[in-house]
């Protein structure tokens, strides 16, 4: 007389079943989706690294209409219209002189850390430390700006996992 039927209690398990499963089958998604937030934030903050580095450079050193050789003397060659793009993934288009080649390997061992062609010496790795790379790739470009005196700096990082590439531009002036 009292409680409940073997009918109701299956019927309210089941029930709470069909609620716990819906809520697990959650868990994996969102992980991935914090995942991919923590890889997309590492990727942002690397770009922007490199666009800061490329503020700190003597203006006439980011010149892309610069005519220049090939691999580039400096990161002024980083123009697609030159046929160059900086690829912290490829040796031959390292600048070939400071302070754009320390830059440069800086981004490497930032962005992927050693690997093919690339070694770091003792000072180096003191010096910047012991970043989380994550493997990937970023490639640097310097486009005319819209008025004279003024550049296009693109970043794009490209993170193993990551659905699309994060880019990154800025606009450099010349202030004097």
């Amino acid at each position: 007389d009292r409680g409940f039927t073997l009918v109701e209690v299956l019927v309210a398990s089941m029930i709470l079943v069909v609620a716990l499963v819906g809520m697990a089958t959650m868990f994996p998604l969102g992980y991935r989706q914090i995942a991919d937030a923590g890889r997309m934030t590492i990727a942002v903050t690397g770009a922007r690294h490199i666009l800061e580095d490329m503020g700190t450079l003597p203006f006439p050193a980011i010149d892309p209409s610069t005519t220049c050789a090939n691999p580039p003397g400096n990161l002024d060659c980083f123009n697609p219209a030159q046929g160059m793009v900086f690829d912290t993934n490829n040796v031959a288009t390292l600048p070939t002189a400071d302070p754009a080649l320390a830059i440069a390997r800086r981004w490497r061992y930032m962005v992927a850390g050693a690997g093919p062609g690339f070694s770091f010496t003792t000072a180096e790795t003191t010096a910047w430390g012991n970043p989380t790379t994550f493997g990937g790739s970023a490639t640097v470009r310097v486009d005319p700006g819209p008025n004279n005196g003024t550049r296009v700096v693109t970043v794009t990082v490209t993170m193993p996992g990551l659905p699309t590439p994060v880019t990154v531009n800025t606009i450099l002036v010349r202030m004097f």
